[in-house]
């Protein structure tokens, strides 16, 4: 779709903002409904949907809202995409997924630091099986505070892609499984979950 730009004389920044336009409701709707009848969206999530949809289309130039709009989309399709990298999603579930995908190149278009919308992007990959192409999102999201909870899902993910590409042997992926083993110990949020994962790494990187 061709991208529309804001006119809006305020600052350079804001002129460069590219606005973002989601797909029409109607048409959104009718694929989430063909999801649900193949078990692949999270019902609870789409009154939230709504609103952040909602969002979308009142602030179309704003990177956090775009992502925001990604994020959700992304949660509502977690029941297909936990195992979309052994199952193909329906094709609803995919126009989805790749609706998701387009808010956060969008975002990223806006703000190429935005580390988040790099990290769900990575992440997206990931879950699709799409490990080689989730590389260079998830060392963005790297670049965030280290040890934080943002840097702990992308250290994860990074890890994860590593082990999934036969990278555990290259130098950067050893030195970011050295950190994340040593942040699962004193991390306050899911600390149990990253501990576990930090074990599992360990046949793969030691």
């Amino acid at each position: 779709m061709k991208q529309l730009f804001l006119f809006l004389f305020i600052t350079p920044f804001a002129m460069a903002q590219a606005t973002f336009v989601p797909i029409e409701k109607e048409r959104l709707d009718t694929w989430l409904t063909e999801a649900k009848e193949n078990g692949e969206v999270d019902i609870k999530q789409l009154e939230k949907l709504d609103a952040e949809y909602a969002d979308v289309l009142t602030t179309p130039a704003s990177t956090n809202r775009i992502f925001d709009y990604g994020r959700i989309l992304t949660i509502a399709l977690q029941p297909g995409l936990a195992s979309a990298s052994e199952k193909e999603l329906s094709g609803a579930g995919q126009k989805i997924i790749d609706e998701a995908e387009k808010a956060y190149r969008n975002a990223i278009s806006n703000c190429d630091c935005h580390g988040r919308a790099n990290i769900m992007l990575g992440l997206l990959y990931n879950q699709q099986g799409k490990y080689y192409i989730s590389e260079p999102y998830l060392e963005k999201g790297l670049e965030l505070e280290e040890g934080g909870e943002d840097w702990m899902i992308a250290a994860n993910q990074y890890l994860l892609a590593g082990a999934y590409t036969y990278n555990t042997a290259e130098e950067k992926y050893v030195k970011v499984y050295e950190l994340f083993k040593k942040y699962a110990k004193t991390v306050t949020k899911d600390a149990a979950y990253y501990q576990k994962m930090a074990g599992l790494y360990v046949s793969y990187y030691e």
